[in-house]
């Protein structure tokens, strides 16, 4: 019979080796024991006609056995004799004749106290001293296999908890990320940046502009952070009015101020062992960067009207979607704030900035509105998605997801038009929303049929219309030639294949527009 070892368990292995011993030695009985260290044996694994289940996890303390006891520390094989008084060691469970065949061998390991190896027979003179040697050699096996097995065992149970926090930790990084769509390389880089901070305590600045999704990143790092089941409490700073901005912020005792009925408990308070997000941050009024200062600085603070000083444990998360480092320059933000709150800052692109996953973020917010709404009809035509990639956004992700709900209401149960979506055109020439990047008005080749010249008055056109028109001037100022630096395509920043592709589909054809230096 063909056995394969290499995928047996510990228990099956055990099951072999003693019924290989008994082709050797005539047992009705063979136990191992392992020991614990603790001074008890504990049954492993029994073998033979007489064994039954109940010894399984049956103990015998050292104690009470110290002719076992003593056998263990003789490291030897031992022989009793028939007629040798001694305790039967499975008595309460096995009933065996006071005169039989008892053999007992330690399992020693190095130095290491393994367990014990037993045979017995219900008749005498079953077991010869010629086989005590041989008893010696199987025993160091079998104590090299248990503790074998208790490594693998380890090992085993290490990779699954080791898996089991990994599977933990990607459906904690799942769900952190599940509003956080996008592939492209500047997304990725935001990503691995929560990834990256989310561990830390230290202050987080997110910059970026409005509609890029700074509450969601907030969100994700706390997610992620130590601190993911305590509150996150998010404020917007530019909402809070000058005269109750502090109350908000740190709360006011009972009488403080008129209308202050109760002691309540500021933003701060609310968010003790969790996370603030400071949204807007660069909007919060001089008088109270002081007090955030300190809070930064030493985690206390006094409530509006109060003396006694407040600890809390708070991280902060700040975003702003204006340029802090010019509001330092005139004198609206406190430089040592700005570089307290931007131990950590985080840049996040605008969706001009990663045009490519416009068709991810648009098809993510179709599959949610399909599945709330239960209306599994709904879809794009082609028209209207071509329109959704090309557009500029300039309102970034939040803009796009409100015009697909939009769209899918004006839609009904049917098919998103191009007149659902109510686009027009926004030239990126033009556009500069918050003057984060430079790279702002770069023309993507998605969008640079919207970077014609800029006198032009396109009114409402339809956005067809529009690409054709600024194709048809980038024809006709480049003579009908496409490719060059001095070519049409280069003019719109596409390939020239790409937009060969485009004149076919517009129905535009070059020739109308070659002069004598044109293309042949």
């Amino acid at each position: 019979m063909s056995t394969n070892i290499s995928v047996m368990d510990s228990d099956a292995m055990l099951e072999l080796i003693l019924q290989s011993i008994q082709k050797l030695i005539d047992y009705e009985l063979a136990v191992i024991l392992r020991y614990d260290g603790q001074q008890t044996l504990s049954v492993t694994k029994a073998a033979g006609p007489l064994a039954d289940a109940t010894l399984t996890g049956h103990t015998i303390s050292l104690k009470n056995r110290k002719d076992l006891a003593a056998i263990l520390e003789g490291r030897k094989p031992y022989l009793f004799s028939e007629s040798e008084d001694h305790i039967d060691t499975y008595a309460d469970i096995i009933n065996l004749p006071l005169h039989h065949s008892c053999l007992v061998s330690p399992l020693i390991l190095g130095d290491e106290i393994v367990g014990l190896l037993t045979f017995d027979h219900r008749k005498c003179n079953r077991f010869n001293p010629q086989i005590i040697g041989f008893i010696e050699m199987i025993s160091t096996l079998v104590a090299a296999l248990l503790v074998q097995f208790d490594v693998s065992n380890e090992l085993i149970e290490r990779t699954a908890q080791l898996l089991n926090e990994r599977n933990n930790l990607l459906a904690s990084e799942s769900d952190a990320f599940r509003n956080l769509i996008g592939s492209s390389p500047q997304w990725i880089r935001v990503l691995d940046s929560i990834r990256l901070v989310a561990a830390a305590e230290a202050p987080v600045l997110i910059m970026g502009e409005t509609g890029t999704g700074k509450e969601e990143v907030a969100r994700a790092i706390h997610r992620l952070s130590s601190r993911a089941e305590r509150p996150f409490v998010p404020v917007n700073c530019s909402a809070l009015s000058t005269s109750l901005a502090e109350s908000e912020l740190f709360g006011h005792e009972k009488g403080s101020f008129t209308g202050a009925l109760a002691l309540r408990k500021g933003r701060f308070e609310l968010a003790d062992k969790g996370t603030l997000f400071l949204d807007e941050v660069g909007d919060l009024p001089m008088e109270l960067q002081p007090k955030l200062l300190r809070v930064l600085s030493d985690g206390i603070f006094e409530r509006v009207g109060g003396e006694k000083p407040v600890k809390v444990d708070v991280r902060i998360i700040a975003a702003t979607n204006v340029d802090l480092a010019k509001a330092m320059q005139d004198g609206h933000f406190r430089e040592d704030l700005y570089y307290r709150l931007s131990v950590f800052p985080i840049a996040l692109p605008s969706l001009r900035e990663r045009t490519s996953d416009i068709e991810l973020l648009a098809l993510h917010f179709l599959h949610s509105i399909k599945e709330r709404t239960k209306n599994s009809g709904l879809h794009f035509t082609e028209q209207a998605f071509h329109a959704i990639l090309v557009y500029s956004w300039p309102g970034n992700v939040r803009e796009l997801k409100n015009v697909l709900e939009r769209a899918a209401i004006l839609a009904g149960s049917g098919e998103i038009r191009e007149e659902h979506l109510g686009l027009r055109l926004h030239s990126l020439t033009r556009h500069d929303a918050a003057g984060f990047s430079a790279k702002s008005a770069a023309v993507t080749e998605k969008q640079a049929v919207y970077a014609g010249s800029a006198d032009v008055d396109d009114g409402a056109l339809p956005l067809q219309s529009i690409i054709k028109k600024r194709i048809e001037e980038a024809l006709e100022a480049s003579g009908g030639r496409i490719y060059g630096k001095d070519g049409a395509a280069a003019a719109l920043n596409l390939k020239p294949s790409t937009l060969q592709s485009k004149l076919k589909k517009l129905g535009i054809r070059r020739e109308w527009f070659l002069s004598p230096r044109g293309e042949h």
